[in-house]
């Protein structure tokens, strides 16, 4: 068994949780990339895809290896490949800190994307914003490159108070940063918006999503400049290695004045943090009335770095400081020593596994080809070893920000390597404490006092080994690391031959191929459980060589002859334990599948259907008599088919197409074909509804085919009819399943039948001479007709100026079932009478009293005065004559008053003329 180890730095938690190395790779910028594998000084990487001005973040394996990064939108593997589900993240890269990638506790195979989106409109008005929110990615997906969970993506995490309207639109900063906590396994990750710190504990079970919310003196509300940005969310946040500090650069805290400058009111603010329980405390002020950007701690946390911008009261950028502080100070602002002036607008600062500390910034009015370093954090003032615009991207650019990680990482403590079953673990010290004494706990019973320390594990597991260091017999608290002592991946010690059809190119006799070699990890692994990483080569020596992996070959591979052997270094995943095995590259004629026809139906006639490729499968098997130990798959093209990758969902919804098909028996190719999937149109029906006369019943209700497709489709009513056509007697809901039995597809319509209804008058509503007929609620629609039951109707239920008197108002049903009627008077006071016995108006009476309704009611007449001249019964007298005391009054007008035995009382006057 060979067995090929890595020098990993572990910090407070266990291998699969926090390494060095998993900040061993760094994407950013336009392109940008480093990789500090590569000893003291790291190389450029150029094969980047992100495009950044400010968020990124990227994680790599503890060996070091590229897993995956991101810019908080948008998720590349470490083939720079977007993940299948890796769009659609819910950050933005030109928040400051869009994105930050968390292992999950105890699961070396899935990890938590956090993004944090541009709490403004700025460039995007139309889109919310969508706040702090997480995903995980699981390293087993996609072959083994990884994917985002779609049940797993954009969860939410409350950092507002969700009463607040103004909270709940902007809902975060652009700030989070990582930190372990004390029990050395869990983390926290902490973001602030306003005057609170959020703190997420992240341990074994997942996101915890309720926060430990920290309330702090310094209040920056949200504030919108005239551009649409959100200038007080701007800035970043970190926590110190050893998690007992944290700083915050608030580029704005206001909007400032257009007469002095919009960009003199930023802060950085120092805090005391416990990752004990999460809670930030105790503000200090470190600078104030300028525009920082970014922080970050020394390695030994007892010095912070701030990048600064200055700008003039037209907003113009004049300089940017780099500046160093003494966090252990009783005042820390007056620690201030100036590191660097230039030209170079104020960027991130990132401390790397290398110890130092990199600063992005571009020159004003250039690009950013540089970075610049810190090379030795640690020292106070000038021995810092700052170093301007030193490290030369080739050609890539940086511009503001740069990939954060868990900020825990960079503790230097104690180390070990060596971590494999069957080796000696080496442990050695790099706390820069003073000590005199050592003593060192294994974690299985053993101890040792030697500074150095070697220890052999006689079983795989999980281990704490804490060191206790003390001075003149005083001890330090101990340092607690947990140690993965693991197997290496159990493999074939034979060569595995991996056979690939030779009939997708134009020489299928010349034993070239392309071959998918992820598909021979599982046979050279026994098609294991547990979790793997797969790397080949032309030769073990390559492999041996290969400390990183970051020369292994692509896994899609065309053979260079027949029978060419490849070599496998299988680990187990996120550990340094591998082993090496082989594969011969082998090529076979392919069986000729034919091609074959699946059809469905488009039930809403989209074009769009979807397929049940099972019934294909079945069919291909049946008709060809093919083993039972052969595997179908379909594929969108032919290059995946011929390789065995991206197989498409068993239910598949799609256009009429082609896809091609794969056969393979035990892993190894077997044949190809092609299934032509056929979308069918489904009959156009819709729902039906029938409205029926009562004496129409029973009526015959059908499918609403036509008489051409009624014989090829089987019925099922809810009525336990089986025919298209029913009889039925009552009115009611029915539902009918119309299936297509060559295709197995069926449709649901439902057939409503209302019966109409009588109409029936809930009341007469009569204003003057204007009548409104309200009927009570029934099913159908009516018109109405007035006086004449066989006049024109109409649709309305309103007549106006209708003459005094007795009335009869007809209404029927569209249809024709019914007709009702309904009774009513109008009361009608004539304006004016003529008594000159010429038989025309020679008395004045009222009309339209129904004497059955009235038969003794009495109206009054009196002159202008409000003398009463006549008294009667408008039902049994002609009215009045215009007499009084036997005389003819003079013409005037005259006023009458009627009270009905209901109430209701009618005033006005007429006139007498002669």
């Amino acid at each position: 068994m060979i067995r090929h180890f890595l020098l990993i730095i572990f910090c407070l938690i266990t291998i699969s949780l926090f390494s060095q190395n998993e900040s061993a790779i760094w994407y950013f910028g336009y392109n940008a990339g480093l990789d500090f594998n590569t000893g003291d000084d790291p190389s450029v990487l150029l094969n980047g895809q992100l495009i950044t001005k400010e968020g990124c973040a990227t994680i790599s394996d503890a060996n070091g290896s590229l897993l995956f990064y991101t810019d908080g939108r948008t998720v590349w593997d470490r083939q720079h490949q977007v993940m299948p589900n890796g769009e659609g993240l819910l950050g933005h890269s030109s928040s400051t800190e869009s994105a930050l990638i968390i292992p999950k506790p105890g699961n070396s195979n899935s990890y938590y994307i956090f993004t944090i989106d541009k709490p403004s409109y700025f460039l995007t008005e139309d889109e919310p914003i969508d706040g702090v929110n997480y995903s995980e990615v699981d390293m087993t997906l996609n072959n083994g490159l990884g994917d985002v969970v779609d049940t797993q993506k954009n969860i939410h995490l409350i950092t507002y108070d969700v009463n607040n309207a103004t909270q709940s639109e902007y809902k975060s900063s652009e700030k989070i940063t990582a930190v372990t906590h004390s029990d050395g396994s869990a983390v926290w990750v902490i973001t602030h918006f306003r005057n609170k710190f959020y703190a997420f504990l992240v341990d074994y079970t997942g996101v915890v999503d309720t926060p430990v919310v920290s309330s702090v003196q310094q209040m920056v509300e949200p504030r919108i400049n005239e551009e649409g940005a959100n200038v007080t969310a701007i800035g970043y946040l970190k926590v110190s290695p050893d998690g007992e500090k944290i700083a915050i650069a608030h580029s704005s805290t206001n909007l400032g004045s257009p007469r002095n400058g919009t960009k003199k009111s930023g802060k950085v603010l120092l805090y005391d943090f416990n990752n004990a329980t999460g809670v930030v405390s105790n503000q200090k002020n470190v600078i104030s009335n300028t525009y920082p950007y970014g922080v970050e701690f020394s390695p030994n946390s007892e010095l912070l770095y701030v990048t600064t911008s200055v700008f003039d009261e037209d907003d113009l950028f004049v300089t940017s400081y780099l500046y160093q502080y003494q966090t252990e100070a009783a005042n820390v602002e007056t620690t201030q020593q100036t590191v660097n002036s230039s030209s170079n607008v104020a960027g991130a600062l990132q401390l790397a596994i290398n110890g130092k500390i990199y600063r992005a910034g571009y020159p004003v009015f250039g690009e950013g080809e540089y970075l610049s370093v810190i090379n030795n954090p640690n020292g106070i003032g000038s021995a810092c070893n700052y170093s301007h615009n030193s490290l030369f991207l080739e050609g890539k650019t940086a511009q503001l920000g740069l990939p954060p990680f868990i900020q825990s990482i960079f503790l230097y403590t104690f180390d070990y390597e060596f971590t494999c079953l069957g080796d000696t673990t080496h442990f050695f010290i790099t706390s820069e404490e003073p000590y005199d004494t050592v003593e060192w706990n294994f974690g299985d019973g053993q101890t040792s006092t030697n500074e150095e320390a070697y220890h052999f594990y006689d079983q795989p597991g999980t281990y704490t080994a804490t060191l206790t260091l003390s001075i003149n017999g005083v001890e330090y608290d101990p340092m607690v690391k947990q140690i993965n002592i693991s197997e290496a991946p159990n493999v074939m010690q034979n060569t595995y031959d991996l056979v690939q059809c030779d009939s997708y190119d134009n020489d299928p006799n010349d034993g070239i191929a392309t071959f998918n070699l992820a598909l021979a990890n599982g046979p050279l692994t026994f098609n294991t459980s547990e979790a793997i990483q797969v790397y080949y080569y032309h030769s073990e020596a390559e492999a041996l060589a290969d400390e990183h992996n970051s020369n292994a070959l692509n896994n899609v591979y065309e053979n260079q002859y027949q029978g060419e052997i490849l070599y496998a270094k299988v680990y187990k995943a996120n550990t340094q334990c591998f082993n090496i095995a082989s594969i011969r590259l082998e090529t076979t004629q392919s069986v000729d599948l034919n091609s074959f026809e699946l059809e469905t139906c488009d039930l809403d006639n989209s074009g769009i259907a979807e397929f049940d490729l099972n019934n294909a499968v079945e069919n291909i098997v049946n008709t060809l008599n093919l083993p039972t130990n052969i595997n179908v798959t379909f594929h969108e093209t032919q290059q995946d088919a011929a390789i065995g990758i991206n197989a498409v969902p068993l239910n598949y919804t799609s256009s009429s197409t082609s896809l091609y098909i794969r056969a393979e028996s035990d892993n190894v190719c077997y044949g190809g074909g092609v299934l032509e999937l056929i979308v069918k149109d489904f009959p156009l029906i819709d729902d039906q509804t029938i409205n029926v006369c009562p004496s129409e019943f029973p009526i015959i209700i059908d499918s609403g085919l036509s008489n051409s497709d009624v014989s090829n489709f089987n019925y099922l009513w809810n009525t336990n009819d089986t025919t298209n056509q029913i009889y039925i007697n009552e009115p009611g809901i029915y539902n009918l399943t119309i299936i297509d039995p060559a295709l197995n597809c069926e449709k649901h319509i439902t057939v409503t039948v209302n019966q109409i209804e009588t109409a029936q008058v809930e009341s007469i509503v009569i204003n003057d001479y204007d009548v409104t007929i309200n009927l009570i609620a029934t099913i159908g629609d009516f018109v109405f007709s007035l006086d004449d039951p066989n006049g024109i109707y109409q649709p309305s239920n309103v007549f106006t100026n209708v003459e005094a008197g007795s009335h009869t108002v007809y209404i029927k049903d569209l249809f024709n079932c019914n007709i009702s009627s309904e009774t009513f008077n109008i009361i009608g006071f004539p304006k004016y009478f003529t008594p000159n016995n010429d038989g025309r108006h020679d008395t004045w009476n009222i009309k339209g009293l129904d004497p059955n309704d009235y038969p003794d009611i009495t109206i009054y007449i009196f002159n202008r005065y409000g003398k009463l001249l006549k008294a009667f019964n408008p039902n049994t007298s002609n009215g009045w004559d215009g007499l009084f005391h036997g005389k003819l009054l003079t013409p005037d007008d005259y006023w009458y008053y009627l009270k009905l035995p209901e109430g209701k009382e009618y005033r006005g006057h007429f006139s007498l003329k002669i």
